[in-house]
């Protein structure tokens, strides 16, 4: 269940974008293309082919107490065209590459702000031809490496005429065969204590101009009066995946599992939908939510008048595209009511949209605690600890019954499926 991606990156799914602007919403809007032209697959509560029970074998681990890497806030997991695995800090702004049998290959990246230099980045990707991306949170920004780790130039979110202080945040990036997706926020600033802004999610060229917008929400925020109100920092940061393809899917709703599926360029293909009841929270997980939003809420000049936290889970908590077509889809009702022997059930749903199967994952791993990524072939990361780091890294207090215990460090785990 852990939310991490839907404060940054997300994670948010933003940790630097929530700092520098997510308070109270007095208007939201989706925009979407019209639903009602769209075709839709409509699927029922329970999967076609029932629950599987995976069968995995650990292939290496990398962090914890004996490594010789350390991390700070591991903030993304993906892979580069040739497999590796890319492991971004957001906390140290840089990214581990690690090859297949678990072997470090390369640092990319360092705090600062000349060429190819990063802070606090949000996301990373890979682009087809190698390109490393690291996403800067504030000042919105793509930072682009060589494989090496070589500047390779950047990039900063346009889309349309630039308005007189306006300025941008960049929470998600992915790879796309036309260039890049990406989510963030812009946000005018006129007189007075009030700000305009434009969450989006929109198809760009390599160079970050947008070519399609897929979704947005409007809204005007108060920094006089600052609340922070959870539903209104929803937006789909951890709700998005590109395949191979270049077929994009977004699930624009907290509580609505509707996927939003979307061609190469950027046209409406089908809405896939799920029968789902969302989640009610129980005291443990109203603490999480609450302690994330006090982190976020703790680097604001003034303190926050209020902080609201909503009575269930959104329904997602993680989305993947996989080569093979397949797109995994985890829910708050997975990480919380999984079969005896597993952390956490996925949805899986086919290349057409139908609702195949359930995929559980066994190990004792804690879905409040930890943090899942499903890479392109099927490979699991799981990031051990991973609320914990955010936590500390925003300098939130972790839980009462830690005490005055040394944080354990994070573990990065490489998991294979042999079924």
């Amino acid at each position: 269940m852990f939310h991490l991606a839907s404060f940054r990156n997300t994670g948010t799914s933003a940790a630097a974008t929530l700092r520098a602007c997510l308070v109270l919403t007095t208007l939201i809007l989706f925009a979407l293309p019209a639903a009602a032209e769209v075709p839709r697959v409509e699927n029922g509560a329970a999967p076609a082919n029932g629950l599987v029970t995976a069968s995995l074998q650990e292939l290496w681990r990398a962090g914890g107490e004996d490594d010789e890497v350390f991390f700070g806030n591991v903030g993304r997991v993906t892979t580069d065209p040739q497999g590796n695995v890319v492991i971004l800090d957001g906390q140290l702004s840089e990214a581990h590459v690690y090859d297949r049998d678990g072997e470090h290959q390369a640092t990319v990246g360092k705090e600062g702000d000349g060429p190819g230099e990063v802070r606090r980045p949000n996301d990373a990707f890979v682009m087809a031809d190698g390109t490393v991306c690291l996403l800067q949170g504030f000042p919105g920004k793509v930072i682009k490496l060589t494989a090496d780790g070589l500047p390779a130039g950047d990039a900063t979110f346009s889309a349309g005429a630039a308005t007189q202080g306006q300025f941008g945040v960049l929470v998600r990036g992915l790879p796309h065969p036309q260039g890049m997706v990406l989510a963030g926020i812009q946000m005018t600033f006129g007189g007075g204590s009030q700000s305009d802004q434009n969450y989006f999610f929109s198809l760009c060229d390599a160079e970050a101009v947008e070519q399609v917008s897929l979704s947005s929400k409007q809204h005007t925020i108060d920094y006089a009066d600052l609340v922070m109100d959870e539903a209104a920092m929803d937006f789909v940061w951890n709700r998005v995946a590109v395949d191979v393809s270049g077929l994009i899917h977004v699930i624009p709703g907290r509580n609505d599992y509707a996927i939003h599926v979307f061609a190469a360029d950027g046209a409406p293909v089908r809405i896939v939908t799920r029968e789902y009841v969302p989640l009610p929270r129980d005291e443990a997980r109203r603490d999480v939510a609450r302690r994330i939003i006090e982190g976020i809420a703790a680097n604001y000049p003034a303190p926050a008048r209020e902080i609201t936290i909503e009575d269930s889970e959104q329904d997602i908590t993680g989305m993947w595209a996989l080569d093979n077509g397949e797109l995994w889809v985890q829910t708050s009702r997975g990480d919380a009511e999984p079969p005896a022997g597993a952390w956490t059930v996925l949805d899986v749903f086919d290349e057409n949209g139908k609702f195949t199967r359930q995929l559980a994952l066994p190990g004792g791993h804690d879905p409040l605690k930890d943090a899942l990524h499903v890479l392109p072939d099927g490979r699991l990361v799981v990031v051990a600890g991973a609320l914990e780091a955010f936590l500390n890294q925003m300098a939130v207090a972790g839980d009462e019954d830690a005490g005055a215990e040394e944080a354990t460090p994070l573990e990065v785990i490489c998991y294979e499926m042999t079924n």
